[in-house]
Order: structure tokens, then sequence, then C-alpha cells
């Protein structure tokens, strides 16, 4: 937040998940569970939270219906795509899960705890060394042209593809007429 109105988010023993704010001395409880917090992140547009649990269970949570829109298991850690409000990802089990949309998962072998997601980029902590990891964006790219949005394949592109990957949008896009895109 602003100087002065800055915040924080906690996730309790409890299942709830508070958002505090230092010049308010009253929590906002923005969602509850029956298990204990063990990781969270808001989404870039502070609109969807994630919630991995004790169980090892990941939920992202609509904060505007309440609803839970994703639920999946093995997960230890947990951080949305700083670049694109609907890319999240979850480490656990020796396993990087990509979520794009309402895609299917996009997984590879990845040992530790993810902490941040920028652009194409991952950054996941190992014992005490912090990696890099470059993911490719071209599945979520192809699955986004296979629905005809153009646009969201665009931004998708921006994050970075190959060049045969830009080709390939573009001639799509140029015979959908989609101009400006292609």
């Amino acid at each position: 937040g602003e100087r002065g109105r800055e915040g924080l988010l906690v996730g309790l023993e409890s299942g709830a998940v508070t958002k505090l704010f230092v010049d308010n001395p009253f929590p906002v409880q923005l969602v509850k569970q029956s298990t204990a917090v063990r990781c969270l992140d808001l989404s870039p547009s502070r609109k969807k939270l994630a919630v991995v649990d004790e169980n090892a269970t990941v939920s992202v949570h609509n904060l505007e219906t309440g609803l839970v829109e994703l639920e999946e298991k093995n997960a230890n850690s947990v951080a949305w795509n700083t670049e694109l409000d609907d890319m999240i990802c979850f480490s656990g089990n020796g396993t990087l899960s990509i979520k794009t949309a309402d895609f299917p998962l996009h997984q590879q072998n990845l040992q530790g705890f993810v902490v941040g997601f920028k652009g194409s980029k991952i950054f996941c902590l190992h014992y005490v060394e912090m990696k890099t990891i470059d993911v490719p964006q071209s599945a979520s790219l192809y699955q986004y042209l296979e629905k005809r949005d153009f646009s969201a394949a665009y931004k998708v592109a921006c994050l970075g593809i190959t060049e045969s990957d830009w080709l390939q949008l573009g001639n799509e896009a140029l015979r959908a007429l989609e101009f400006k895109v292609a």
C-alpha cells in the first residue's frame, strides 16, 4: 500500500487469512478454511487469493464471489505471475505446476519452494540456493490460439516465446483478420 497505509496478509493456524493495515487496528478476514495455512499469495489484481494448507492442497479463492475456483493436491508453495493475472504456479513433491486460465496444468520436475513468478521466470528456493527457472510459454500460447483468443495469446507471447511461436501467432491472427495482433 501507499506510505502509511501498508498492509500485510497473514495466514493463521486456525485457517483464517487476514489482511492487516498499519493504520487500522481492525483486521479484515478474507477467507476461512478448516485447515492451517502454510503459504499464500494474492493475485496482481487483488481479486484472487491462493492458499496452501497443511494438507498440501492449494486453493484459489475468488475474493469477489467467495467461490473456490481451483483445488490441487501436492503443493508446498504458490506464487501468482506478476505480469499475467490468470497464471499461477505451485510446487510440491518434486513437481512445478503452472496453471493458466481454465487450461490443464503444465508440469515439469522441480525441487524446492516457489517464491516468485514474473513473466517467464520462476524463482525457487532449494535449500540455501535461489534458482531462476525459465519456463516456456508456448503451451499457454497454443491453448489460447485454439480458443481463438488472440488478445490473451498476445499477452502470453509478450512474456517470452520463441521466434517461431511469434510467427505462428502472427499468421493465425492474420488468417482470422485480427490485424491488431497480427
